[in-house]
């Protein structure tokens, strides 16, 4: 009686796990493309300038799954360690222009933004497809960010953006694919130490087997 009892129980509980928003059926993996959903919090300093006199940050940061999307649709802050999925790392951001300008553009560049995931798999910048994006000055400060520090001179500014990534590991569900990563968040410019940067963004991530790897750049 017990036994039956317990695996009556048991089995309401797996019912429950299964239909609970965020959670997926084991072994219940996407056809291609593989699409990922990942929350980035970075740090970075300034590292350098190119040939042409451009400034160059250098960004390193954890990346995290969702804890959850609510019904609404929306992607909620929270973060928690457990549920860290990837680091990036060696990320060289390049500006143009000047950071008065209505709209600020950046790009990576190639080959040097690398997102390690945890099952060995790494994918790089570029894939031909530049990674470019664009801080939007004239819409002013996100002054309900947490990170919006007038005093200390710190404005987070919103930044979207797109590019092509390619996987060069070989290893994990993404070995050899090859796709694209778009992102929305925000940059964190301080205004009293120019040198330093920080920010976060939810990006969206697709990858899928190329027919001719070799074509790939």
């Amino acid at each position: 009686m017990l036994n039956a009892l317990n695996k009556k129980v048991l089995s309401v509980f797996l019912i429950v796990f299964l239909v609970m928003p965020g959670f997926v059926f084991a072994g219940h993996g996407q056809t291609e493309p593989v699409e990922y959903l990942i929350d980035f919090k970075i740090s970075g300093q300034l590292s350098g300038m190119t040939p042409q006199g451009l400034p160059v940050y250098t960004i390193n940061g954890p990346s995290f799954a969702p804890m959850w999307i609510s019904s609404s649709g929306e992607i909620t802050d929270y973060t928690p360690q457990w549920r860290k999925t990837a680091d990036l790392s060696g990320g060289e951001i390049v500006f143009s222009g000047s950071p008065t300008d209505a709209v600020i553009n950046f790009t990576c560049l190639t080959g040097s933004c690398n997102l390690s995931f945890s099952d060995g798999a790494v994918v790089t910048s570029d894939a031909g497809v530049p990674l470019t994006g664009r801080a939007i000055n004239m819409w002013g400060p996100v002054v309900n960010s947490p990170d919006f520090a007038p005093v200390a001179g710190v404005n987070p500014i919103r930044i979207l953006g797109c590019g092509g990534l390619k996987e060069i590991a070989g290893k994990g569900k993404a070995a050899g694919m090859v796709g694209s990563i778009c992102f929305n968040g925000v940059l964190n410019f301080n205004q009293n130490d120019p040198g330093k940067l920080t920010g976060s963004s939810k990006c969206t991530i697709t990858l899928h087997s190329p027919v001719d790897p070799a074509s790939i750049p």
